[in-house]
């Protein structure tokens, strides 16, 4: 054999090597990590701090190009090595393809294009004290409860003064009908539509796109589907409350109707489901639906992470304005508390044990990431995340509101992403030697009333005691409620760098 069809041997196995490797990684890690297919970026600059090194990409195209190049040569001159090794790479990705649709996921991709998102501050115009951070909490905390209360009319009734008859009877006929949901997970949601009428008495409407995961009769269900908001273009935003139900829209008492089908409470005696006083449902339509369940033991391709940079164009301006408001908040401030906020979460996460890192993120982002380290137990699994690092940030999105900051960045890191079984520690995915390189779009958020240097340690922002919170979110040494940003900047969204649209 030839100096020349041997170096060709060897750039074919060097290439199945890297193909294959590359087509191996697992993903998991807090916030999902797997792909919802779709989406993408569009390029800009923007930032107004940066953090870490360079993020660097692998060029397994090239090496693609030569494996192709040298099966022809080997199966034109020396068929007896070159089938075999073409009939290999063929039956692994069959094998892969199937693999792939036996166990989908949530994060595997709608069957439907998604919306892309709209600015739902352009309601500001009409309601100074809108708040977007307010309102996604809302919109988010809302739809699980909707989707836990569905299997009954007497149970939905709790939510009644938030969502139409018309919205309760469509989820009431939702299959599996009368089955209790066990867990809702809300993957995505983005703001399509808004809609802001001429009249003084006419409502402002706001439509929300979800993803979502619906556990219900030992199946889990994969929905896209939209629903509008409306409220009377007269009523304003209420301050934040940590407490955070569904009370009565006009008096805040529990919420308990006068008479058995309808709308009045029985403390103020208003009708409340029309949205004079706040946000009602109007309407629920699902885009797609389809059973999924969830899987935490097969791998799955990162995609997004070579994507450019989808950055609001007004980033710069709006950071710099945060600075100027609070010089105690810089580049570096701000990104010591990422990095907290990124190592005490991962560390929480590979324990299976969120309650170290509870402090530091918003109560719907902590019951999403619950229901994850949840079903890693119930299958006696640990996803491992080890020597994780953050190499890079980039500004996405900076938003301020009468009560809210919150800042969007996008960051890219790195580290060895595996998971086991316990408690015999036998590797199920991933890999405890190959580091895995990703990147996410983080949003922090911080009241307005609060100033001064962010806390890079693990301790209550409030009383300086070391960081333990209640399940309610109050600091278990001052009381004071911590997870709505009201002493310091918590995690409240994770979003996937081939889905987020601003």
């Amino acid at each position: 054999m030839s100096a020349r069809a041997r170096r060709g041997i060897r750039v074919v196995l060097v290439a199945l090597g890297l193909v294959l490797a590359v087509a191996g990684l697992a993903a998991a890690r807090p916030g999902g990590g797997q792909s919802y297919s779709g989406g993408g970026g569009h390029s800009s600059g923007g930032g107004g701090y940066s953090g870490g090194g360079g993020n660097s990409s692998g060029s397994g195209g090239a090496a693609l190009f030569q494996l192709i190049y040298w099966l022809f040569q080997f199966i034109f001159n020396y068929p007896q090595i070159g089938l075999p090794i073409i009939a290999i790479v063929i039956a692994y990705f069959v094998y892969a393809a199937w693999k792939q649709h036996k166990n989908r996921d949530w994060d595997s991709g709608p069957p439907v294009e998604l919306a892309r998102t709209v600015d739902a501050n352009r309601l500001k115009d009409v309601d100074p004290d809108f708040s977007k951070s307010l309102f996604e909490d809302f919109a988010f905390r809302l739809f699980a409860t909707a989707q836990r209360l569905r299997h009954s009319e007497a149970t939905l009734d709790q939510i009644a003064p938030y969502v139409s008859a018309g919205a309760r009877a469509a989820l009431l006929a939702r299959a599996p009908t009368g089955q209790p949901v066990q867990a809702v997970v809300v993957g995505a949601m983005r703001t399509h539509a808004v809609s802001i009428p001429d009249g003084d008495d006419a409502n402002v409407l706001v439509g929300i796109e979800y993803e979502a995961n619906v556990t219900v009769a030992a199946a889990t269900y994969f929905s896209v589907e939209r629903w509008t908001f409306a409220r009377s273009k007269a009523a304003r935003t209420k301050p934040p409350n940590p407490a955070r139900g569904f009370p009565c829209p006009n008096c805040g008492a529990p919420w308990s109707a006068r008479d058995t089908g309808t709308q009045v409470c029985a403390s103020c005696g208003q009708v409340v489901d029309n949205g004079r006083f706040d946000w009602v449902v109007t309407q629920v339509s699902v885009r797609s639906i389809d059973q999924r369940p969830p899987t935490l033991t097969e791998e799955v391709e990162e995609r997004g992470t070579d994507l450019p940079t989808y950055s609001d164009a007004a980033s710069d301006e709006r950071w710099a304005e945060l600075e100027q408001a609070d010089p105690a908040v810089d580049g570096d401030t701000f990104h010591a508390r990422l990095t907290l906020i990124y190592n005490e979460m991962n560390k929480a996460w590979s324990a299976n044990d969120l309650a170290p890192a509870r402090g530091l993120v918003t109560d719907g982002l902590f019951d999403y990431l619950s229901y994850w380290t949840t079903a890693y137990q119930q299958q006696r699994l640990r996803n491992v995340l080890a020597d994780m690092r953050i190499e890079k940030t980039e500004l996405a999105k900076v938003d301020k509101d009468r009560w809210f900051d919150a800042v969007t960045v996008r960051i890219w890191a790195t580290g060895k992403d595996y998971v086991i079984r316990v408690p015999e520690g036998s590797l199920v995915r991933g890999s405890k030697r190959t580091e895995r390189a990703y990147s996410e779009y983080w949003t922090l958020i911080r009241s307005v009333a609060r100033k001064g240097t962010p806390t890079a340690e693990p301790v209550c922002s409030n009383c300086g005691a070391p960081l333990a919170v209640t399940q309610s979110g109050e600091c278990s040494h001052c009381n004071a409620h911590v997870t709505l940003g009201e002493f310091d900047w918590v995690l409240s969204k994770i979003e996937q760098d081939d889905s987020y649209r601003g």
